[in-house]
């Protein structure tokens, strides 16, 4: 039986140094429609139970494409531009990226789960853009990611944070430190040194961190 899949010529340049506008988009825009819908008031309960079936059906979305060769060429042919290059023969990213989200919505409250959401959505794909185009201009990392692409994370989810959390009244002395805790987090998730996806690791790791912020400033 044939066991792995070669993805066309076209496509296969899918990997972490390309820029991948596409992938990047497709993230961004999937993040901020889910923390939108629940920052305006989705019930909790309805929206666990729709992003449950969402991850059910694209995990056996998965485990169909990756058992059945003729199903994953079909599907690296209409999703491809969506996929790396290591995504033909293993899981890809889009339950990582569901389970997280299901997962800080389940634990956290609305806030916190919300500026999770958005630094999987913003934060994540903005550190990955400046890493690629000017990271070589600084330190790199063991793990390969770059001190310009994390500095602009962390950047990115600081000013989230702050606009965030100005926005629903909290002082502003209270707001810019819980935006320079929430910064820290999400900009410096994926440099935790365990193998875990990056779309799994940013928003628990943010949501854990902004939890604690949130009960050191009574938010």
């Amino acid at each position: 039986m044939e066991k792995n899949i070669e993805p066309p010529v076209s496509w296969r340049l899918r990997f972490r140094n390309d820029l991948h506008l596409v992938r990047k988009i497709w993230h961004c825009g999937m993040g901020l429609t889910m923390a939108f819908v629940y920052s305006v008031g989705l019930p909790k309960v309805l929206s666990v139970a729709i992003l449950l079936a969402a991850l059910t059906f694209f995990l056996l979305a998965e485990y169909a494409r990756l058992k059945f060769p003729g199903l994953n060429r079909f599907a690296i042919k209409v999703m491809g531009p969506l996929m790396r290059t290591h995504e033909a023969n293993q899981i890809s990213g889009t339950p990582f990226y569901l389970g997280s989200v299901l997962l800080s919505i389940i634990v956290f409250s609305r806030p916190i789960a919300v500026l999770s959401i958005l630094f999987l959505a913003i934060g994540d794909p903005v550190s990955s853009i400046f890493g690629i185009l000017w990271g070589d201009k600084g330190i790199r990392f063991k793990n390969g990611k770059s001190l310009i692409g994390t500095a602009a994370g962390m950047g990115i989810c600081a000013i989230i944070t702050f606009c965030y959390l100005i926005l629903t009244d909290v002082p502003v002395v209270s707001s810019a430190c819980i935006a320079l805790a929430g910064g820290l987090a999400g900009g410096g998730a994926e440099m935790i040194p365990l193998e875990i996806d990056d779309n799994f690791s940013i928003p628990l790791v943010s949501g854990i961190t902004l939890w604690l912020a949130f009960l050191l400033f009574g938010v």
